[in-house]
């Protein structure tokens, strides 16, 4: 008789068996998340739960092929998508054909993430007795079983599991899976996943924390849950409710210290407001393909503009460009990675800069007055940006868009143009920033330096003389391309 998850949760001689998953109450919530999977009966209490976390009435019959639980940080999720990938390894039976299956993990492409996860399912195989006797062969990226299955995890590259048969595919923080190039990866992520199973009969689970709305993790939750006739169950809740270990003074603490982080992170919320500046087509169409840098040309005006760095955290970068006729066009764009010293990298800039004929530089206006005094000791004259970072990317927007711009094709610069996020602040104005943990530096001075370069986008309005009316005008850029529709009151 084949075990059910909660069964093999709970056996002493199992799972059971496992430090982390003795303390059978604290996840009473994730049984029910399990039992609701794969069809077990649920009592009066826990169709309570899943009722609260789904939206539906009762769960389907028979379980569902798939699903997905959006919920919080620290929630105990990827234990549960280790535990679920190593149940599915030891109970699947053998190919009559002899054909190798897999129970994959696909994490964010952090090999950190990836061993987490791989270590986690792997774990009861060398700690539990009963568990260990399966093993047939270890590799550092994979274990055997003799069952014919292999646990196996992956980045968040569709490319890595294709050709891959699976009894069952867990995604680990989809919300998250971004290509090296900063493209984003869950819906070709998704559609790989469910060709894997197509022929097993096996279960695409997903188990993430939310961010904003949009995505294949926001799409998911946005036409399956609450929705008793769909085959992909979705379930939302909070950390707290996932995993009522978690103390109380931090999740206070979250509160305070990031309101609108503590939504998603915390409450398992989708951010509202949240979206990408760029549209990846008129990003991509904008680049000057295979070209790094431009020689200095003669009788060519250049400007220039800088984000100044102190050397530990964050680089130091410089971009250099000129004007050709309506066109704004990337130069060079210089990098100095930390750590480094500050006053060295400003030695190095200002040699790039008087290469290019450039004696004056914009720069980041938070710096400080550090950069002017050693901008100045080289003989280069430094002015503090009169715009901010945030009005700096929606400035460049419109131009992008227009195709008005002409950008190096370097992958750095282009993996921080596509990750910047632009969000709907409390005032109602938009602002615009990297997503936590990633940065921006290359970004920035590429931004500023379009700033000096080319006059915002105007707009065309139909004036009357004495009309008061709100008046519209459409803005096409080349190739026909719908930019926006512009308009004030007059």
């Amino acid at each position: 008789m084949r075990l059910t998850p909660t069964q093999f949760m709970d056996h002493p001689e199992l799972m059971g068996a496992v430090p982390h998953f003795r303390d059978r109450e604290s996840w009473g919530p994730w049984r029910v998340f399990l039992k609701a999977v794969y069809g077990e009966a649920l009592e009066a209490r826990e169709l309570e739960v899943f009722r609260r976390h789904t939206g539906r009435s009762a769960p389907r019959p028979g379980g569902y092929p798939e699903a997905v639980c959006v919920v919080g940080c620290q929630s105990g999720k990827s234990r549960i998508a280790a535990l679920i990938v190593a149940y599915e390894a030891a109970v699947s039976a053998r190919q009559r054909d002899g054909s190798e299956l897999f129970a994959l993990a696909v994490a964010q492409d952090h090999r950190s993430s990836m061993r987490t996860l791989l270590s986690y399912a792997t774990a009861p195989f060398e700690a539990v007795p009963a568990l260990a006797g399966e093993v047939f062969g270890r590799t550092a990226e994979s274990l055997s079983l003799k069952t014919g299955v292999t646990i196996a995890a992956y980045p968040c590259r569709p490319a890595a599991i294709r050709g891959l048969r699976a009894v069952v595919v867990v995604l680990d923080e989809i919300a998250f899976y971004t290509s090296s190039e900063g493209r984003p990866t869950d819906k070709e992520m998704l559609r790989a996943a469910r060709s894997r199973v197509a022929t097993t009969g096996g279960k695409v689970l997903i188990l993430s924390s939310p961010y904003g709305q949009e995505g294949v993790l926001y799409e998911l939750h946005r036409d399956h849950y609450g929705k008793d006739e769909s085959p992909v169950m979705v379930w939302q809740a909070s950390a707290a409710d996932m995993n009522p270990t978690l103390p109380a003074d931090y999740l206070e603490r979250m509160r305070e210290d990031d309101p609108e982080a503590y939504r998603s992170e915390v409450l398992g919320e989708f951010r509202s407001g949240v979206g990408t500046l760029f549209d990846p087509e008129a990003l991509e169409a904008v680049v000057a393909s295979g070209r790094r840098e431009l020689p200095r040309a003669e009788g060519v005006s250049y400007r220039a503009f800088v984000d100044p760095s102190g050397g530990r955290s964050d680089a130091f970068t410089l971009a250099i460009g000129h004007k050709a006729g309506d066109l704004a066009v990337v130069d060079v764009l210089r990098a100095w990675r930390p750590p480094f010293n500050p006053s060295g990298v400003v030695a190095e800039a200002a040699a790039v800069l008087k290469s290019y004929g450039v004696t004056s530089v914009q720069g980041d206006r938070y710096a400080g007055e550090w950069p002017r005094e050693q901008f100045r000791a080289q003989g280069i004259h430094y002015e503090p940006a009169a715009a901010a970072k945030s009005d700096l990317y929606l400035a460049m927007l419109p131009r992008v868009n227009a195709g008005r711009v002409e950008l190096l094709d370097l992958p750095d610069v282009l993996r921080e143009l596509r990750g910047l996020e632009r969000r709907r602040g409390q005032s109602g104005r938009d602002r615009v920033d990297h997503r936590p943990g990633a940065h921006d530096d290359r970004a920035n001075a590429v931004a500023g330096l379009l700033s000096l370069l080319i006059d915002p986008v105007e707009p065309a309005f139909a004036v009357v003389e004495g009309d008061t009316s709100l008046l519209f005008a459409d803005y096409t850029g080349p190739r026909g391309r719908f930019v926006g529709r512009f308009g004030r009151g007059l």
